[in-house]
């Protein structure tokens, strides 16, 4: 699934999501909060613990989700900088995986983020501190 990147910027929270029709990875950074990521997909998530991995061009992280509604993964990446590396490293662009890699529940293919996603993270690293 192709995804494009959407912002939105306030004074009490930010959000990025790469969108691919009914499917998309989305990240919210509230002040003083972790760093939320929430993967909404076109089926029933699995009920067990699923890895999500990111691999792109700046790097690539991976880690285990839950099930936070019918069809909703959520983790919290925390709130150090190793959450807004991997923000950062998401935004570059490149492939996101729900599942192991090999066989993957979905896959996402996310386009970098432009200036857009420049300004959107310099609001959630301003939320961090």
């Amino acid at each position: 699934m192709r995804a494009t990147w959407t912002f939105e910027s306030g004074s009490e929270q930010c959000i990025a999501s790469a969108d691919a029709g009914t499917a998309s990875v989305r990240v919210t950074v509230r002040r003083h909060a972790a760093v939320e990521l929430l993967v909404s997909l076109a089926q029933v998530a699995p009920a067990s613990a699923v890895s999500l991995h990111f691999s792109g061009p700046t790097g690539d992280w991976q880690v285990q989700a839950r099930r936070s509604a019918a069809r909703t993964l959520g983790v919290t990446l925390g709130t150090d900088n190793t959450a807004l590396s991997r923000v950062l490293v998401l935004l570059s662009g490149g492939t996101f995986d729900v599942g192991p890699p090999e066989r993957p529940i979905a896959s996402f293919v996310i386009a970098p983020s432009d200036a857009r996603g420049q300004a959107w993270f310099d609001c959630a690293r301003g939320m961090m501190l």
